[in-house]
């Protein structure tokens, strides 16, 4: 019986992959027994999925590309290990993150059951606003950026934090001016990756993430994303929507260019990171959300499986090459990342 399962799935994985293929081949002029033949291989090489196929353009890739594709597949084997799970909850628990990190935090943050009005009036003093975040939720769910100025803002406010329920409530991040011309209405945030094993830790692929319309910047949602120089801070590339896979050489909608922007307090927030990612090394691969404000950067967030679309997409591969993230991830098989120049843009060994 376990074996006709076996048979039944395989047949049903190998209609998807069909009918992927033939879309895809559809779609960018391609030749769809090649498509075909191509994402087996890739699947039998990292089990990458659909998404990820389409998003790093891996049929274009040249052979020796394909094998530095990072997945979420290889980066979970690379989680397992080299995490010590006992230390997950300090960044997935909010309230705790800010504690843990409460000397990068740059914010008031307090829990939300122990929330009343005049704390609220209190959080809310620098711009009249504060963030409600869920504790345990990703992928900016659950947030909510309140009003709080008004005694019928306040109340309000108080009625929305009760019926969400456990989760904090913290001061709103005054971004600095060169961040707000780009986008005034959200605060972007510039997404750092790290990986710590035996063999190295090393910070690497920053990522510029800049809302499109919404109030919360968040690459799952509408946001845009670039990627930064991480020796100079130099936004390199113009923007994508990765939901959308459609590019911006000026946000829509304040028509600001993101390629060549500088971002500033730079040296302050490689600095801040030398300092931070040790604090966290018992977990192999993280995601750093950082802010900065008119006085230098300060922590957003961490993530424990952080989204990687943006670090590899196809149209910002010209920076390391064409050439994926797995080398970073190879400590699985014991080996060191060695840079062979492709990377000096976009990695950073700690």
């Amino acid at each position: 019986m376990g074996q006709l399962s076996d048979i039944r799935r395989m047949i049903t994985s190998r209609k998807y992959i069909r009918e992927f293929a033939e879309d895809y081949a559809g779609r960018y002029g391609k030749n769809p027994r090649e498509v075909l033949q191509d994402i087996v291989q890739a699947k039998k090489m990292n089990h990458i999925s659909f998404g990820e196929y389409e998003w790093i353009g891996h049929y274009d890739l040249t052979a020796e590309q394909k094998k530095t594709v990072s997945t979420l597949w290889t980066r979970m084997e690379f989680r397992k290990m080299f995490t010590d799970r006992r230390y997950i909850g300090m960044l997935m628990n909010k309230y705790i993150f800010s504690k843990v990190f409460a000397e990068f935090y740059g914010r008031r943050c307090a829990q939300a059951l122990e929330v009343d009005g005049d704390l609220l009036k209190r959080l809310g003093d620098n711009g009249g606003r504060v963030v409600y975040k869920p504790n345990c939720k990703g992928m900016g769910k659950g947030i909510r950026i309140l009003p709080v100025t008004t005694k019928q803002e306040i109340y309000e406010a108080l009625e929305c934090i009760r019926s969400e329920g456990n989760g904090i409530v913290e001061e709103y991040i005054c971004q600095n001016e060169v961040l707000s011309e780009l986008y005034p209405k959200a605060v972007s945030v510039i997404r750092f990756y790290s990986v710590c094993s035996p063999q190295g830790t090393f910070l690497f692929a920053p990522v510029l993430t800049v809302a499109h319309q919404n109030e919360i910047s968040n690459g799952c949602q509408d946001a845009l994303t670039s990627m930064v120089d991480i020796r100079t801070g130099e936004v390199l590339t113009q923007a994508v929507d990765q939901n959308e896979m459609v590019e911006y050489e000026t946000h829509p909608v304040t028509g600001k260019a993101f390629q060549g922007v500088m971002l500033p307090f730079w040296e302050e927030t490689i600095g801040m990171m030398r300092r931070v990612v040790p604090l966290a090394s018992k977990i192999s691969n993280i995601g750093w959300d950082v802010a900065i404000t008119g006085e230098g950067p300060v922590l957003v967030e961490a993530n424990t499986i952080p989204g990687f679309t943006t670090a590899q997409y196809s149209g910002f591969g010209r920076i390391t090459q064409g050439y994926g993230y797995q080398p970073l991830f190879d400590a699985v098989h014991g080996i060191g990342f060695e840079d062979d120049g492709r990377y000096e843009k976009v990695v950073l060994k700690l």
